[in-house]
């Protein structure tokens, strides 16, 4: 098996019982660490439903991630610009951010748009973003440099959350994050994995070392990145750099007439 980020041998890691019916084989890279499964032929039944029963995480995530958006977006890019949110879910982060006075669009293949109907991205207007958010969407990609590189079309900056392996490599039956139960996780990332990533790309890397990233063709600081990207930190940003709430606009928008 070849690493389908840094294209080193991969070698066996274990093996996992995936919805509860298929035995599957995880590689790990001796390289970069990065782990990815053997060829995903059960995919189409895993999103058979879009968002699993297990995430019970999904609003609380959302709440803490947008919070985090709007410090990174107020620090380091214009947060008077477009943005879009991939793999968006049902919508609730462009709510909330919408809300909070940013103009993001969303677009998810697989899921029911309930919170943001209205605000779908265009794909056909590549470059159109100052930012591309993707949260929970890096472990879905059946071939991360491809697939980032898609994502790049829209934007050269990429704010994104996935769970980095523990330094310690658990097996696939010790860690929640190879996802056995839904079977969605295909893609698993050490910092190493995602720095060359970054390298091929032509971009830079940022990251909390944990679960929030930031790919950029900016040359930003760091330690503010690593900063921002804890919930608290965040909190009180996003506070300082409040902004005009486009709920009015877009009531206007549906409706035709002024909220009052």
């Amino acid at each position: 098996m070849i690493c389908k980020i840094c294209a080193q041998s991969a070698l066996p890691l274990g093996t996992a019982r995936l919805l509860g019916k298929h035995t599957i084989q995880y590689f790990r890279c001796g390289r970069c660490g990065f782990i990815q499964t053997e060829t995903p032929y059960w995919l189409e039944e895993a999103y058979a439903q879009a968002i699993n029963d297990s995430d019970i995480g999904l609003v609380q995530r959302n709440l803490r991630l947008a919070k985090i958006s709007k410090a990174v977006v107020c620090l380091f890019f214009d947060p008077g610009a477009k943005f879009m949110d991939y793999g968006g879910g049902y919508g609730l982060f462009v709510r909330l951010m919408r809300d909070a006075g940013f103009d993001f669009y969303r677009f998810d293949k697989y899921c029911p748009n309930l919170f943001a109907r209205t605000f779908e991205a265009a794909l056909e207007s590549q470059g159109r973003y100052e930012l591309v958010t993707a949260f929970e969407v890096f472990e879905h990609f059946t071939n991360p440099l491809q697939d980032v590189e898609g994502l790049l079309r829209f934007s050269k900056n990429i704010l994104f959350s996935t769970e980095l392996i523990p330094p310690h490599t658990p097996q696939p039956e010790a860690w929640w994050y190879y996802g056995l139960d839904h079977g969605q996780h295909v893609a698993l990332y050490t910092r190493k994995s995602l720095e060359i990533m970054a390298q091929s790309l032509g971009l830079n890397l940022y990251s909390d070392d944990r679960r929030c990233h930031l790919l950029s063709e900016r040359r930003l600081p760091g330690v503010l990145f690593k900063l921002i990207a804890r919930q608290k930190a965040a909190a009180v940003l996003a506070a300082l750099f409040r902004r005009q709430s486009l709920i009015p606009a877009d009531y206007r928008r549906i409706t035709g007439r002024d909220l009052s």
